[in-house]
């Protein structure tokens, strides 16, 4: 059969996405809106701590330095997460999905338990 014939009877091959699962995408969204709130609250809360504590005088590059230990720690184990193989050949909607309930719960129960401690 000529190639060309083939090409102008049905075009070229083209692939077909996955499809689109609409309840793993929801949830993933909903992680990540979990874990980005949390992470927020946490922020602003270290931010003014430390603004409060620049103004009283009292020294707070410990807790400064503590707090970026532990967000570059995370970080980094987040990233070799995140760049293992197994991670890598998931479907984009998975991999959203377990990269979310990876990230979510640590800074939420910290977020949860700094609001009623602080709060």
């Amino acid at each position: 059969m000529d190639p060309r014939a083939y090409d102008a009877l049905y075009g070229p091959a083209r692939i077909a996405p996955p499809p689109r699962r609409p309840g793993v995408v929801l949830l993933s969204a909903v992680l990540w809106l979990l874990t980005s709130l949390s992470v927020s609250w946490l922020c602003f809360l270290v931010g003014m701590t430390a603004l409060w504590g620049a103004a009283a005088g009292a020294p707070v590059g410990g807790l400064l330095l503590r707090c970026a230990a532990v967000l570059c720690c995370g970080a980094g184990m987040f990233v070799a997460v995140c760049r293992a193989p197994a991670v890598r050949r998931m479907s984009g909607d998975v991999r959203s999905l377990v990269l979310g309930a990876l990230a979510c719960p640590v800074p939420l129960i910290l977020a949860t338990a700094v609001w009623f401690s602080v709060g």
